[in-house]
């Protein structure tokens, strides 16, 4: 009773204060259950104002004055930071997902929370609602990288289901906040489901895909980000089957909302509602449409910006009975829901989120994150002769720092990013410079990226005095990203020719350093097997802290081996062309780690250190009852000679399963930080009942069969020709008994 009356004080004290406009109606009663105040707003609207907010994903949800009910948007994207905003710009997903490290993407993903917050709050207290601006995020992208030449690679957590998932529930979590009523945003779980190229047709591609893979591949991750608590799915642009994402009555309402319990709303993709007239021509016009996409469970149409909208049908469905009024007001709650735990209709003073300063957007400690994310994600491909890390105090004479991703601030960042502020952001040329006495610089490709007009002179100029060289190349969203796939995974021509001639050209025993930046792997058999070129790492789309954080890493100059690299790649890298499947094909054989019949250049999982691990005394149960879960334990030991993270993989593979299996799976992973050296910890570890299900051949869902299993635990998969700098300990187990988990 205490609490109420405290509640209605504060309402009375805001309504004094000028913050609530609206007459005393039941759904700003703070005392009321959330589900008393959305069935009181929503019987309060008419259908055509329902029709217009579920119509209106884009540009603005309108206001309803007479109810004091200001515009709200729904598209705001928080992959890496506040979009097309001053913000924090941290790395891209994919780098994310290298890092192997869940807590620092739920650090990262909170971060950017707390700036879209601040920043909404601005935008909010000057009237303004449009795309970019709201709280509503449509992050974590969870689509499964099966293909390298993928434009939207760089928005994926890679190619494994289970680091997807994992990763996507960290995002959730980051985003929304710890706050028993309010939510600091929304996060949203895209793109539902089966879309991982190809771009070119995507607005009427069928996905044709068997029910194993699709339960197997590609609805894992989506259901642990469902079981995380996000609050909207974007249905994707493709059709799968036959039958479009938004308009799947399969997808959306039997498994999305019957077999995991989805409670949120639906948002189509940007305009893929329009494209079931117009590019799959499912249906032929917008009030068939608009009724079928309902019916299946989407809520909100996410449209172009210029009308017609195919949701402003809604009204004429209703009218010619193909919709019922009652089931349209139902789909408006969960938006009505998501606002309200947002804070909408509460007093400001209720909710500590509004409180959030816009000094925090770019503050030292969201740099700082910025930074330590970029550093924890760069994956260390090659390192001969140990000659990373070097020597900071003792100077090169004289270093070239050459290639188009020297010194170019946009083709760093991935796309979906804040804008590039020039006051935070550093360069590989603005700080490893100073590894030097003299530095040179040249970009070579005069075109950036795409370097069909390449600068030989420049480069030897460059490199041909130099005692240190460093060549940063890549691709950049000129070459990769949404709606812009590769038809080849080689590195554009200039910048190969750039490469092989600033190998030619340096100096005899001087070192080179390659540095790329990308999403999608390139052809790297001529640097992987190029004596000069020293090292090779991986850094993906860094944002604002590429120079810092590639400086501290090459100098390893962070304590307790906080720049150390110990990023694992979050993708299988195949050697060429000749090793890749067509795009269009989605059987996912021969893809991914887990499907792989070729042998990679760099393998999923893979990456180095400048330390050494050693695993031992490995213990688990070797029987099991089928439906339990399998606990191990093993010994972990720093033998090098740093500090440093590790990154524990365990994988199962399936020795005598009756149906058809992964070749192996990861089903569980642990960054270890800040081992000493000659340190030992002791290491956990859980193999999840689910885990060790397969799915049947009568596709009625998972079960867990009887047999042999063989698990492996340490830094990499098992049975790698590539080695990292760990081993890998081997056993096997034995399920008896059978186990039908049942649809999920």
């Amino acid at each position: 009773m205490f609490f109420k009356q405290a509640i209605l004080l504060v309402v009375f004290v805001a309504r004094i204060n000028g913050y609530i406009d609206a007459p005393d109606l039941p759904f700003r009663n703070v005392s009321l259950s959330w589900e008393e105040r959305v069935d009181d707003l929503v019987s309060r609207l008419t259908l055509e104002e329902i029709q217009e907010q579920l119509a209106k994903g884009t540009g603005g949800a309108p206001a309803i004055p007479r109810l004091g009910i200001e515009p709200w948007e729904w598209w705001t994207e928080c992959l890496n930071g506040d979009v097309n905003n001053n913000a924090t710009a941290f790395p891209s997903l994919i780098g994310m997902g290298a890092t192997f490290a869940p807590d620092l993407i739920g650090a990262v993903a909170h971060a950017i929370g707390i700036e879209v917050r601040a920043k909404y709050t601005k935008f909010s207290s000057e009237g303004k609602y449009k795309v970019y601006q709201g709280l509503s995020c449509l992050s974590p992208m969870l689509n499964i990288m099966r293909d390298p030449r993928w434009g939207r690679c760089e928005e994926t957590f890679g190619e494994d289901p289970y680091l997807s998932g994992i990763s996507s529930k960290h995002v959730v979590l980051g985003l929304q906040g710890d706050h028993p009523r309010y939510l600091l945003t929304s996060s949203g779980c895209k793109s539902f489901d089966a879309y991982a190229g190809p771009e070119t047709n995507r607005l009427a591609f069928d996905a044709v895909i068997s029910t194993r893979d699709l339960r197997t591949t590609f609805l894992p991750a989506f259901k642990t980000c469902v079981q995380s608590g996000t609050y909207n799915v974007m249905c994707s642009y493709n059709s799968i089957n036959g039958i479009p994402s938004c308009a799947n009555k399969e997808l959306i309402t039997d498994i999305l909302r019957n077999e995991w319990g989805f409670k949120g709303y639906v948002i189509s993709d940007a305009g893929a509602i329009e494209h079931i007239i117009s590019g799959h021509k499912y249906i032929n016009n917008s009030v068939d449409t608009v009724a079928a996409c309902i019916k299946a469970g989407c809520n909100l149409e996410l449209g172009p910006s210029d009308p017609p909208l195919v949701y402003e049908s809604m009204v004429e469905a209703v009218r010619q009975g193909k919709l019922q009024e009652s089931l349209v007001r139902e789909m408006s709650k969960p938006l009505w829901y998501t606002r309200m735990r947002l804070g909408d209709f509460d007093p400001p003073e209720m909710n500590p989120y509004t409180q959030i300063p816009i000094s925090v957007v770019q503050s030292e400690s969201n740099r700082d994150l910025a930074e330590l994310a970029a550093m924890q994600s760069f994956v260390l491909l090659k390192n001969n002769n140990n000659f990373l890390p070097v020597n900071d105090s003792t100077k090169f004479w004289r270093i070239a720092i050459v290639g188009p991703l020297a010194d170019n601030p946009s083709a760093q960042i991935s796309n979906y990013s804040p804008l590039v502020d020039l006051r935070y952001t550093s360069t590989p040329l603005d700080n490893l410079s100073s590894l030097a006495n003299q530095a040179e610089y040249a970009a070579g490709c005069n075109d950036g990226t795409v370097c069909l007009s390449y600068d030989k002179e420049r480069i030897i100029s460059a490199v041909r005095f130099a005692d240190f060289v460093v060549v940063c190349l890549g691709l950049g969203n000129r070459i990769e990203m949404e709606a812009r796939d590769r038809t080849s995974i080689t590195l554009p021509r200039g910048q190969l020719q750039l490469l092989k001639d600033a190998v030619r050209y340096t100096p005899e025993n001087v070192p080179i350093l390659l540095i790329l930046f990308n999403a999608g792997p390139v052809d790297l058999r001529w640097a992987d097997q190029e004596n000069k070129i020293v090292s090779i790492i991986e850094a993906f789309y860094p944002a604002q802290a590429t120079g810092n954080a590639l400086y501290h890493v090459i100098t390893n100059r962070k304590p307790y081996g906080l720049a150390n690299p110990a990023a694992r790649l979050p993708f299988t890298w195949p050697s060429s062309d000749d090793d890749l499947q067509p795009i269009a094909n989605y059987s996912m054989d021969g893809r991914t780690y887990r499907y792989l019949n070729t042998q990679p250049l760099y393998p999923f999982g893979y990456g180095l250190s400048y330390t050494k691990f050693t695993y031992s005394k490995l213990d688990y149960p070797k029987t099991i009852s089928a439906g339990t879960d399998l606990d191990g334990t093993c010994v972990l030991q720093n033998t090098g000679h740093y500090y440093g993270d590790e990154v524990m993989q365990v994988y199962i593979s399936w020795l005598n399963s009756p149906v058809v299996t992964p070749k192996i799976t990861l089903v569980d992973f642990n960054r270890i930080s800040s081992i000493a050296k000659n340190e030992t910890r002791d290491c956990f570890f859980t193999v999840k009942a689910e885990s060790m299900a397969v799915w049947r051949e009568d596709d009625t869902g998972w079960q867990v069969y009887p047999g042999r299993y063989r698990l492996s635990v340490g830094g990499q998969q098992p049975g790698q020709i590539r080695k990292a700098n760990s081993n890998v300990l081997i056993g096997e187990f034995t399920v008896t008994g059978t186990k039908f988990l049942g649809k999920y």
